[in-house]
């Protein structure tokens, strides 16, 4: 039961990712970029390494909804998280362009 938590945790992430860079932060970030870069790669890093464990533990026999994840009336809305057999290649195939797009740049 701890691979429940597992679409969330790939969500949050890159908000945590956020929240470190915008405590790093300062009027003054010419001297900070390679300290930025390097803290946007590693988040970009643990991302695709949630993403790959999600594709090793995909079931590709199962036609249903896996890892579901629901959330009943937060604030007013409900949330449903799920991921099928298409869209598990389109979260792994993000997960690994961002990365190679930060390296590039």
């Amino acid at each position: 039961m701890l691979f429940f938590m597992l679409l969330s945790s790939l969500i949050f992430t890159p908000l945590v990712g956020i929240f470190i860079i915008s405590c790093m932060l300062t009027y003054d970030t010419t001297n900070k970029s390679n300290i930025l870069k390097s803290v946007v790669l590693f988040v970009t890093i643990v991302n695709l390494a949630i993403s790959l464990i999600i594709f090793t533990l995909f079931d590709f026999s199962s036609k249903q909804y896996q890892f579901v994840q629901e959330q009943f009336e937060i604030g007013h809305y409900d949330i449903y998280l799920g991921i099928d057999g298409i869209s598990i290649y389109f979260v792994l195939l993000t997960t690994i362009i961002i990365p190679i797009a930060i390296i590039s740049n």
